[in-house]
C-alpha cells in the first residue's frame, strides 16, 4: 500500500510534467547539535555532540497555470563525537505534492511523505518549519530506533457555486519501527465535507469520515483492528483583520477487535540454574512474593531463568547472590523449591520448562468520543503573530499497541524583530490515552519440563518482567516541550539559525509508554543554503 501511494502520486505528477516548465533546486543544510540525552532514557543519560548534513534536491513548478508540483529528496547524514558506532547514520526523506486545476469547478491535489529515519526528530525535512502553528507536533525517535513512515493523501475540490465548495479526500498512514515493543501500524480512510460562505466573515460546513487502523502483534500485545466513524461541523470566523478562528468538531464512534491467539502460539524453553547455599537479595519466591533482603536459600535451590545469575549484566543491578550482582530484571529472579536429590539436580541442571504464550481473551470494545481541531490566530503587529491550537483525534502512539486518543495544545509566536532577523517561540503539551482496554500476552508454565519433572508453583517469566496475568495494556503518556529559534537571513539564499528545545515525556509507571519516557535538552546551530534553481525544460 505504501509503495502504491507513492506510485500514484508520481504517476499523476509525471503525466503533466512534459507540457510544463520545471526547475531543479539543490540545497545544502548542516548543523551542529548538543544533545544531553542522545538515547532518550529516563535514567543513565548520555550526552553527545552531533554533526548533521542534509543535502537535498527538489524538482518543482510553482508558476504553472493549471499544474503545480514539487518532488523533493533529502539525505540526512548524522555523525556523533562520542557514540559513533551507535549514532552515525544515513537517513532518507522523500516528499511530493501537486495541485491540478482541471477547470473552473474542479481542482485535484495530493501529497506524499516517506521517511526512513533514525535521527533525533522523525521529520527532518520540515525541521525548519516545526515551530509553525499548523505543523505536526514534534515526534521524537525514542532510543534512536530505525523508523519507516509514509503518509499520503489524494483529494479533489468541487465548486458547486461561488459560495459552496465540496471536498473529498482519501488518506493513508504507515508506521514501522525496529523495536520489538512497537507494532507496525497501517491506517486508511477518507473524509467528505462541504463549506458554505455565509458572509465575508463567516464560513460554515459539515462532513463525515471513516478510518480503518490496523496494529500488528508486538511483544506481549496481540494486534488489533479499529474502525473510526465520525461526523463533524466546521466554522471559520474572520473576527477582524488581525484575528481569525477556525473550528472543526464532532462526535466519533470507535470500535475495536483485538486478535485472539490460539492457546499455543509458540513454545520456548526457560533454563534452570542450580545455586549452592547462598544469601540472596532482590529475589522472589515461586508465588511471586518478594523475598526479604539477605534471605538464606538452601543448597540446590533452583533459579529461573539461568541468564539472570550470570555476573555483571549491565544497567542497574538489583539482585545479588552472596553479594555478587546478578541481574537487571528483578521481577524475573525467582527462587523455586530446593532439590535434595543429587541425581535430580543433575537432570534438571540443563532441562527446560515448556511454556505457551496465551492471551486470556481477544477483546472487542467500542465507545463514543469527541474529536476537534481548533486554531486561533492573531497578528498583533505586521511583524508579530501568534497562534493557539488544540487537537483531539485518534493516534497510533508510535505503535505502542492499540488505538489511542491524542489531546494536544500548542502556542507559537513569530516575531520579525529586524529586517533579516526572526524569533520563533513555541510551547506544546501532548497527552495520549488508550481508547480501549486491550490484553497483554504472558508466558504460562505447562507444569512439566522435557525431563518429566513437575515444576513447582507454575511460575514463569518473560524477558524478566512478566508473570502469568490478565493485566490490561494501557497507554497513559504526557509530553511537554518548549522551543525557541532565532534565524538570520544572511543572504537571499542563505540563512543561519540557533535553536534550543526542552522536552519531557512521562507515563504512568504501569503503562506501556513508561519504557520510552525521557527528559531532553537540544541546542542546535545550523546553516541553510539553496543554490539558484536550474531550468530543466
Amino acid at each position: 500500500m505504501m509503495q502504491r501511494a507513492i506510485s500514484v502520486t508520481l504517476f499523476v505528477l509525471c503525466a503533466g510534467v512534459p507540457a510544463l516548465a520545471a526547475d531543479l533546486a539543490i540545497s545544502a543544510n548542516g548543523d551542529v547539535e548538543y544533545d544531553d540525552n542522545v538515547f532518550r532514557r529516563d535514567s543513565d543519560k548520555e550526552d553527545d555532540i552531533l554533526f548533521r548534513l542534509r543535502p537535498g534536491v527538489r524538482v518543482f513548478e510553482d508558476r504553472g497555470d493549471d499544474l503545480n508540483f514539487s518532488l523533493g529528496y533529502e539525505l540526512p547524514v548524522e555523525f556523533s563525537v562520542d557514540n559513533s558506532d551507535e549514532l552515525n547514520e544515513v537517513d532518507h526523506s522523500f516528499n511530493g505534492r501537486f495541485d491540478y486545476h482541471v477547470n473552473d469547478r474542479i481542482d485535484i491535489f495530493g501529497n506524499d511523505r516517506y521517511g526512513y529515519l533514525r535521527s533525533t526528530l522523525r521529520d527532518q525535512a520540515v525541521a525548519s518549519d516545526e515551530l509553525n502553528a499548523n505543523q505536526a507536533f514534534p515526534a521524537f525517535t525514542e532510543q534512536r530506533d530505525r523508523v519507516k513512515l509514509n503518509d499520503a493523501s489524494l483529494g479533489a475540490n468541487y465548486r458547486f457555486s461561488p459560495r459552496l465548495v465540496g471536498r473529498l479526500v482519501g488518506s493513508t498512514d504507515f508506521f514501522d519501527s525496529t523495536r520489538s515493543d512497537r507494532a507496525r501500524v497501517y491506517s486508511v480512510g477518507g473524509t467528505a465535507d462541504a463549506h458554505y460562505s455565509l458572509t465575508v466573515k463567516h464560513q460554515v460546513g459539515a462532513g463525515g469520515g471513516y478510518t480503518f487502523q490496523d496494529f500488528d502483534d508486538r511483544e506481549e500485545v496481540p494486534g488489533s483492528q479499529t474502525n473510526i466513524y465520525r461526523v463533524f461541523g466546521t466554522w471559520r470566523w474572520l473576527i477582524d483583520e488581525t484575528l481569525n478562528l477556525e473550528v472543526q468538531a464532532g462526535p466519533s464512534y470507535l470500535e475495536t477487535q483485538q486478535d485472539d491467539p490460539s492457546a499455543v502460539r509458540s513454545a520456548s524453553a526457560i533454563p534452570f540454574a542450580v545455586l549452592p547455599a547462598a544469601i540472596v537479595t532482590g529475589f522472589f519466591d515461586k508465588t511471586g512474593a518478594a523475598l526479604p533482603a539477605g534471605t538464606a536459600v538452601a543448597a540446590n535451590s533452583l533459579l529461573i531463568p539461568s541468564f539472570l545469575v550470570q555476573p555483571g549484566g549491565g544497567g542497574s543491578n538489583c539482585a545479588t547472590v552472596n553479594g555478587v550482582p546478578v541481574a537487571t530484571g528483578c521481577r524475573g529472579n525467582i527462587v523455586l523449591d530446593a532439590i535434595s536429590d543429587a541425581a535430580l539436580v543433575s537432570s534438571v541442571r540443563d532441562a527446560s520448562v515448556l511454556v505457551t504464550h496465551v492471551n486470556p481473551r481477544g477483546v472487542s470494545d467500542h465507545n463514543v468520543n469527541l474529536f476537534a481541531d481548533v486554531v486561533l490566530t492573531k497578528r498583533w503587529y505586521p511583524t508579530f503573530a501568534s497562534a493557539l491550537r488544540y487537537v483531539r483525534q485518534q493516534s497510533a502512539a508510535s505503535g505502542l499497541g492499540g488505538t489511542v486518543i491524542l489531546d494536544a495544545v500548542s502556542l507559537s509566536n513569530t516575531w520579525d524583530f529586524l529586517e533579516r532577523w526572526q524569533l520563533a517561540v513555541r510551547g506544546d503539551w501532548t497527552r495520549r490515552e488508550s481508547a480501549f482496554d486491550i490484553e497483554r500476552t504472558f508466558d504460562q508454565v505447562t507444569g512439566t519440563n522435557p525431563a518429566g519433572i513437575t515444576v513447582p508453583g507454575g511460575v514463569a517469566t518473560r524477558n524478566g518482567t512478566a508473570f502469568n496475568s490478565t493485566e490490561d495494556a494501557e497507554i497513559d503518556t504526557d509530553r511537554w516541550g518548549v522551543a525557541a529559534r532565532i534565524t538570520h537571513q544572511l543572504f537571499r539564499s542563505t540563512s543561519l539559525y540557533a535553536q534550543v528545545r526542552y522536552d519531557q515525556q512521562q507515563s504512568r509507571s504501569d503503562t506501556l509508554g513508561n519504557s520510552s519516557d525521557f527528559e531532553n535538552i537540544l541546542a542546535t546551530f545550523g546553516v541553510s543554503h539553496s543554490f539558484e534553481p536550474i531550468k530543466l525544460w
